[in-house]
């Protein structure tokens, strides 16, 4: 009778959780949220890591987990289970989805970069520096798209997700910039990213089970993503963002948004919630900027500037664009229309 206090509330737990009500509540509430799969942790761990960032950094594990490297790990088991969807007819529309939106989002992003960068030098517009504006154009959140895609999307829109890796880090910007470019970036990186989608490929054409056994492999490793770059978000900087923050959020949609929807309804024939999922401000493009003043010593006084207006962005980003895609999907249409909004 000694341990009833303790055995009786587990028995408890254990009985609703056989009866479903525990686990069925939170499933049905975060699957209300465009994305929530993966924007439910991200936040989670971004509270934690603001209130007391020590919680998340106890022991060697949790550190690793939460890493750079731990974040790489997970993009490349994406990789890996996104390779293992796809088949070697899945490839040509995988270029040309991916492609053509990586391409003319960072041609406008490029674009807008050169002429603020022109007129406004290092300083950039209304408080919001260049090098922000910068990394905020020329990278994309790949880790969201997916997430957005998962809940409307097609096959295709899922086979597409590699190529948003070409302008996630710092080489695009680097290019934009006019120094280093192509050169700083080794042939080792192009092959970190093709080598697991390769080997996805090649499993699911060997064995068809493997493909049927990875199918939920994504779903899966978005939570944990989400939760490792939350993790590296402290929520009191980008309130120190303010306005420029928010501006450099409106600059994105603004114009990235067009472009981005315009590819997908005119160039690809699409309802445009592909092209929506698109338009965002990337999580790791926190680290760019840091990256770039490495590189370019022109910029290291602005590194601080733009990693907290970055910063700001992405959370904005993290907040709304699921639900102005989710806009966009009820009012052009998307593949999983009836099971998102039938009822």
């Amino acid at each position: 009778m000694e341990y009833l206090p303790l055995f009786l509330p587990t028995e408890i737990l254990r009985t609703l959780i056989r009866k479903g009500d525990i686990k069925m509540r939170i499933l049905e509430k975060i699957n209300k949220i465009p994305a929530g799969t993966m924007i439910v942790p991200l936040f989670v761990s971004a509270i934690l890591n603001t209130i007391c960032p020590s919680i998340l950094r106890i022991g060697s594990y949790s550190q690793a987990l939460i890493s750079d490297d731990g974040l790489k790990v997970m993009m490349v088991l994406t990789l890996l289970f996104t390779g293992t969807q796809m088949s070697i007819s899945d490839i040509p529309e995988a270029l040309k989805r991916g492609g053509s939106h990586v391409l003319f989002k960072y041609l406008a992003g490029a674009g807008v970069y050169i002429l603020i960068f022109h007129y406004f030098g290092n300083n950039g517009i209304l408080g919001t520096c260049s090098l922000a504006v910068l990394c905020a154009l020329t990278n994309n959140n790949g880790s969201l798209y997916m997430g957005l895609v998962q809940s409307y999307g097609d096959h295709a829109d899922l086979v597409a997700r590699p190529m948003f890796n070409l302008n996630s880090g710092p080489m695009l910007s680097l290019l934009t910039i006019g120094i280093a470019g192509n050169n700083a970036i080794s042939w080792q990186e192009y092959a970190t990213i093709l080598l697991p989608i390769c080997i996805g490929i090649l499993l699911c054409t060997i064995d068809d089970q493997i493909k049927i056994a990875a199918k939920n492999g994504t779903a899966l490793v978005l939570p944990i993503m989400g939760f490792i770059l939350g993790a590296n978000i402290d929520l009191w900087k980008i309130a120190e963002a303010g306005f420029s923050g928010i501006f450099l959020f409106i600059i994105v949609m603004v114009v990235t948004g067009p472009v981005a929807f315009i590819v997908d309804r005119v160039l690809l024939k699409r309802p445009g919630y592909g092209g929506m999922a698109t338009v965002s401000v990337a999580g790791n493009t926190i680290a760019v900027p840091a990256m770039i003043g490495q590189i370019v010593p022109s910029f290291s006084s602005y590194v601080k500037l733009a990693t907290v207006q970055i910063s700001c962005a992405a959370v904005l980003s993290a907040i709304l664009c699921p639900f102005i895609v989710q806009w966009f999907a009820k009012r052009f249409g998307c593949p999983k229309y009836e099971e998102n909004f039938g009822n």
